[in-house]
């Protein structure tokens, strides 16, 4: 709105002259100015032409002026108030594109912040897994290590076995070349006694003397047999 209103400026006009017209009208219409013989024809009409035409005149003049600038100071208003509602449609356009634009960018933070917690989810995975697999690549570390410390165990194992295995079988063999020495030997023993004519040939004596050696043979082997057998024996107690 304009600092100095013309509206007000017409009213002041307006009121100053009603004053004055008041003021003339007091004074035309008081006793003494009848008594004197000043309320006439001729007084009537100087008052109308002095006074009460212009008078109306220039109430006329203030009146359009007055219109004219309360029109004015009305279209300004209405101006100013269509101005006020173009800037309040596009205060309004530009929060709702604001507004747009946040619900965009929580959108935005919403699925960053749901892609951050799925590659965190991922990451927590591919950590526990390789986790796993250097404890499985440790333990088979581990268990070709053991395997490779226990290989010479038991291969010694399995030599002590076998070993004990031919130690039964040769014993049972001396066993029974024993019983048939022993057998023989008394048989020799009965037939010498019994018959000098029966005494045993050359060839006979020679197939005993050989019996005796093999006997004497497997017993050194037999021997050198448990040897081998305490050592892998003890081998083994150690290892276990």
């Amino acid at each position: 709105l304009p600092k100095v209103s013309m509206v007000n400026s017409c009213l002041k006009k307006l009121k100053f002259h009603l004053a004055t017209f008041d003021m003339v009208v007091k004074e035309r219409t008081t006793d003494t100015a009848i008594i004197e013989g000043t309320w006439g024809f001729e007084h009537t009409k100087a008052s109308f032409r002095d006074d009460i035409i212009p008078f109306v005149k220039n109430l006329k003049e203030l009146f359009t002026s007055f219109d004219q600038c309360l029109i004015d100071e009305v279209i300004e208003v209405q101006n100013i108030f269509k101005q006020m509602e173009l800037a309040v449609e596009q205060h309004c356009a530009e929060k709702t594109k604001i507004q747009t634009k946040m619900e965009k960018v929580l959108h935005e933070n919403d699925r960053l912040l749901t892609q951050a917690q799925n590659v965190e989810i991922v990451n927590i995975v591919i950590h526990d897994c390789m986790n796993v697999d250097c404890l499985t690549v440790d333990a088979c570390a581990h268990c070709v290590t053991t395997e490779s410390e226990l290989k010479p165990d038991f291969i010694k194992k399995e030599c002590y076995e076998t070993l004990l295995q031919q130690y039964h079988i040769l014993e049972t063999h001396c066993i029974s070349l024993e019983v048939n020495n022993q057998l023989n030997t008394e048989i020799f023993q009965r037939d010498t006694v019994s018959s000098p004519e029966s005494a045993p040939t050359f060839a006979e004596l020679f197939e005993i003397n050989d019996l005796k050696a093999q006997v004497q043979e497997k017993d050194t082997v037999i021997l050198k047999l448990k040897e081998k057998l305490k050592s892998f024996s003890g081998d083994v107690k150690e290892r276990k």
